[in-house]
């Protein structure tokens, strides 16, 4: 198939990325190219890529430093180079949440889109006006957040697990991983480590702007009990997930998948997640992790993770979670897709 993945150009595409929707379109590229087909990625200039790379600049938007009404110019001057070659393609799947979708209608070529980032109440009414695009969720929650939208398929996100190998012997800590904000609960999970006297390790980007890092995380902070070892890239990462006894994942928002949840599992380490958005969808509670909706039920968990098998978490990993599932979901759905456009193309539908 010809197949045009289009993306902001904020950042670069590439594997290791720790921008969740640039990795995840980086492992769906490449793969779509190892499978012999013909791939042109829309995408910052700097990206890694083994598809055809097609940019206006040279570098991610986010190095270059110009006003923020100057990046949004770069970013409809890609997606308008994406849909001037349309004809070129037999579908482009687009990673904007709401823009490309000024563009889409003009052109033959089916889009499908991937809505990476939050549906919040100052995008809905603008959703609303192109709820008849092709959607594809990466969880049922997400579509429950604005069921109008014309959803034509699930597939959660897929990891390499050949790269996110199986640890069967953890070591004495338990891990955060992510952004350190808020919505992301860090502050419960330092509490139920405490409370449950076990080590807890915290990796990520800090935001002391907002105040929620000093008041909530840094003073919990004494290199002994509660680490933190900030940003981790894909090896750091990695090990880190291999020989932590779990991940806390106390997430405060309705997550629309949450990747740290499959790495981690991948590697064989269950995940105790609050429960909200997809996070029943990924962890099976009691088998692969706990799913909790409260600080005690957090502790508790963690003082019983040894019950969780490794082993099982891992297979359930491989089962559902692996980039070559994903990447043929993806594919059925294109070719899907393909075949109804050429069906109402000759008067069929």
């Amino acid at each position: 198939m010809k197949i045009a993945q289009l993306v902001s150009n904020l950042h670069n595409v590439a594997p290791n990325s720790n921008q969740a929707i640039y990795s995840h379109v980086a492992w769906l590229t490449n793969k779509l190219v190892d499978q012999g087909n013909e791939v042109s990625l829309f995408a910052s200039g700097d990206s890694k890529t083994k598809a055809n790379l097609v940019s206006v600049a040279g570098e991610s938007l986010s190095k270059i430093n110009m006003p923020e009404n100057i990046q949004q110019r770069y970013m409809h001057s890609l997606i308008s180079k994406c849909y001037n070659q349309a004809n070129k393609f037999d579908i482009i799947h687009s990673h904007f949440s709401l823009i490309s979708s000024f563009y889409s209608g003009l052109v033959k070529t089916p889009t499908v889109f991937s809505l990476h980032s939050p549906i919040d109440e100052g995008i809905k009414p603008f959703l609303r006006n192109f709820q008849t695009n092709r959607y594809i969720s990466f969880s049922l929650a997400q579509r429950k957040i604005m069921p109008e939208l014309n959803w034509i398929g699930n597939i959660y996100h897929g990891i390499d697990t050949k790269i996110f190998s199986f640890e069967p012997v953890p070591e004495d800590y338990f891990l955060y991983i992510g952004r350190l904000t808020k919505e992301k609960g860090v502050h419960l999970a330092i509490k139920a480590a405490k409370a449950a006297g076990v080590n807890l390790i915290i990796a990520g980007k800090s935001y002391p702007d907002e105040g929620y890092w000093h008041k909530e995380i840094e003073s919990h902070i004494d290199d002994k009990k509660i680490k933190y070892v900030g940003m981790a890239d894909l090896k750091k990462k990695i090990e880190l997930y291999k020989k932590a006894k779990a991940v806390l994942f106390p997430t405060q928002y309705d997550e629309v998948f949450g990747l740290v949840m499959i790495e981690a599992m991948s590697c064989g380490t269950p995940v105790i997640g609050w429960d909200k958005g997809s996070v029943k969808e990924v962890i099976v509670d009691g088998k692969t992790g706990f799913v909790v909706d409260k600080i005690s039920d957090m502790i508790n968990a963690i003082k019983v993770i040894d019950s969780i098998s490794r082993e099982e978490t891992r297979k359930r990993a491989e089962m559902y979670f692996s980039i070559e599932k994903m990447v043929t979901g993806y594919l059925n759905i294109y070719k899907r897709l393909v075949e109804e456009s050429k069906f109402k193309d000759n008067g069929k539908l």
